[in-house]
């Protein structure tokens, strides 16, 4: 026991030598406490936003519709005779201003002009470093769990230190827009000489880590402004009054987006005809409900509008006019939804909006809840885009994870699972024994499938140049890697209890639940294994580069070449790649617990408990279930 206990208790130390140094638990806690960022615990004033949001306004799917559009003149007939109508500055530049006062509440736009050159200038010089520091990638994506896509933009991920952002199946790993310490938190601006002197040394370089730093200063200055328009336009309209959603903005999603003439494989937009499409229609996900998004576009390199051809007529002149201007600009389009979880309005128009290079434009408070946007793409240039936005906490930070695994290696210090007991309480009553164990088990085992398929796979599946260009997150992965071998060890562990102990009346510690844990945790992961191995399979990987496809992680990707000794497959300390032959073990080994008691007989009774003894409790049930469906149905037959 005392051997186990110091096992474990080395292998903490060395996963966590800055924490496993405090001596006191209880100021391990406070300590941590203080050491995690915003983003990855809330403060009770933003538990207690959210809280009051949901209390008073509900949550987003409960969001109403936009209100219809009441034309002030007679209905455009092309609206009426199809659904591909939309309103621009253009094309009526009255009801366009109408509607978006109507039925586009919360869309707002400072023009270029309106902003400072200071702001301008930090923009441009922050896009230009990312750039050439090779961040902009295209994201393999999975969207409806269907066969992978490649996106048709780069963007890269810059926010506060530990944050991530899930979408379409993946996982994007932010770089921190501020210096960091030894356990990947965020520093005081004033702590760090020189500023992003922590960023270079892990590896950044110095003109990349001085427009990451830029990123998050110009953060700060977006949440002032959005907060402004807050207090402006959305405060005073709703109840209770000046309950507003946050614009505590903690990363940003760059995009980088390439016009028709360079990306020729650009989809047309399907429902309206507003031209090709480079972001498709969506609403931001992974966000706090009734939380702003501001984004700052940018454009490069975008040609004029070319000369007319004469006309013969004003009319023809204006329709040419009009038709140039829509197909050489870059817009941003917006339709309205019904509520928070309806399809497109067909009583408001959607909206093409032409925005300048250097236009900040803002969706406040619920307008994500009840409004899709999308990008269409100009004839020329390059569209830079930063998009502000309020992730949600908790679950997508490195912050999360970190804390979440070592508040179980903490727990696990009172186990021996070699033994099955609790080290220092020998006597303790035997049920409260086994449930104890269960629970803790079950918590090792959807802690192993939690940083298998959240976090490394998530990250090895980017592929190495993916992985060279994130250096902060190096150290957490590798911790990660060495957690889940320290934990797939400690699975095997319990193994060997279980291969000991299940013919033997004398350990009190097994309960049919924990072979059940076992068998139900090693299924979910040999399945989402197999979905895994199917997605590295996709044809898109084969034409990709060698460092943009997925690589091998030492911890995950191995192929078993051991051998069983008696019933029990080991090879030491890690757990096969496939767990089908280990699930089948764990269940012989839960059919001799069951029966170590049953008294010898070959009868066809002994022989369906025997059966019934290889299942979980769960799957039991269902047998049963089905059982008694199938007699209901041939009773009713009869």
């Amino acid at each position: 026991a005392h051997k186990e206990s110091f096992s474990v208790g080395t292998t903490i130390h060395k996963l966590f030598p800055s924490i496993m140094a405090k001596n006191n638990q209880n100021n391990l806690m406070k300590k941590r406490s203080k050491s995690i960022p915003a983003t990855s615990v809330p403060s009770n004033s933003s538990t207690s936003l959210q809280q009051r949001l949901k209390k008073h306004r509900g949550i987003a799917a409960s969001t109403s519709a936009p209100p219809p559009f009441q034309w002030r003149s007679n209905t455009p007939a092309a609206l009426s005779s199809n659904n591909n109508y939309f309103l621009t500055t253009h094309s009526d530049p009255k009801a366009f201003d109408e509607c978006v006062k109507l039925c586009y509440e919360g869309f707002y736009y400072d023009a270029p002009d309106d902003l400072p050159t200071s702001l301008h200038r930090d923009f441009d010089s922050a896009f230009e470093g990312l750039e050439r520091g090779g961040l902009f990638l295209y994201d393999t994506v999975q969207p409806g769990k269907k066969r992978l896509t490649r996106t048709s933009v780069t963007r890269t991920l810059v926010g506060d230190p530990g944050s991530t952002y899930k979408y379409l199946g993946l996982r994007l790993f932010s770089h921190p827009w501020v210096d960091v310490d030894t356990n990947g938190n965020a520093l005081p601006e004033n702590f760090s000489r020189p500023i992003g002197h922590t960023l270079t040394s892990l590896g950044y370089s110095s003109q990349t880590t001085s427009s990451l730093i830029r990123m998050g200063r110009i953060n700060s200055d977006l949440i002032k402004r959005s907060k402004a328009k807050l207090d402006k336009h959305v405060a005073p309209k709703v109840h209770p009054s000046g309950l507003v959603g946050s614009a505590e903005f903690n990363l940003t999603l760059i995009n980088r987006m390439e016009s028709t003439a360079e990306k020729r494989d650009l989809k047309l937009e399907p429902a309206y005809g507003m031209g090709k499409i480079s972001v498709g229609w969506h609403k931001d996900s992974g966000l706090k409900d009734y939380s702003t998004i501001t984004v700052f576009q940018s454009l490069k390199g975008v040609s004029p509008i070319s000369s007319l051809s004469t006309t013969t007529t004003k009319t023809e002149k204006k329709k040419n006019k009009e038709t140039k201007m829509q197909e050489n600009e870059w817009s941003v389009a917006l339709r309205a939804m019904d509520g928070g979880a309806g399809g497109a309005l067909s009583t408001v128009p959607p909206l093409l909006v032409p925005l300048q290079s250097g236009t900040l434009y803002f969706m406040l408070d619920d307008f994500n809840h009840n409004h899709e946007h999308a990008v269409i793409a100009g004839s020329s240039g390059i569209r830079y885009s930063s998009t502000h936005r309020v992730a949600r906490e908790g679950a997508g930070t490195w912050q999360y994870i970190r804390d979440k695994v070592q508040s179980f290696f903490d727990s696990a210090v009172e186990f021996d699972l070699t033994r099955g007991s609790f080290i220092g309480n020998d006597n303790m009553a035997g049920r409260k024994l086994k449930d104890r164990l269960v629970t803790h088990v079950r918590a090792m085992q959807n802690l192993m499938t939690e940083i298998e398929f959240e976090w490394l796979r998530q990250w090895y599946v980017q592929g190495e140049k993916h992985a060279g260009l994130h250096p902060y997150w190096h150290g957490p992965i590798k911790s990660l890697c060495n957690s889940f071998c320290e934990l797939e060890r400690m699975t095997m562990d319990l193994c060997g209890l279980l291969h000991n102990e299940s013919k033997s009346t004398a350990n009190s510690c097994l309960s049919e639940n924990l072979f059940d844990v076992l068998i139900e945790s090693f299924a979910e992961r040999s399945k989402q294994r197999r979905l895994w191995r199917q997605r590295y399979q996709d044809t898109i990987f084969s034409i990709l580069e060698e460092d943009e496809r997925p690589f091998s992680c030492s911890c995950l990707d191995r192929n078993y070449e051991g051998r069983c000794d008696g019933n029990l497959l080991w090879d030491g300390a890690h757990m096969p790649e496939d767990l089908d032959e280990l699930i089948e073990i764990v269940r012989k080994y839960r059919s001799a617990f069951v029966g170590r008691d049953a008294s010898v007989d070959s009868g066809s009774k002994s022989s369906k408990k025997r059966k019934a003894s290889l299942m979980t409790k769960r799957e039991q049930k269902r047998v049963a279930s089905n059982w008694e469906r199938l007699k209901s149905k041939l009773g009713n037959k009869s």
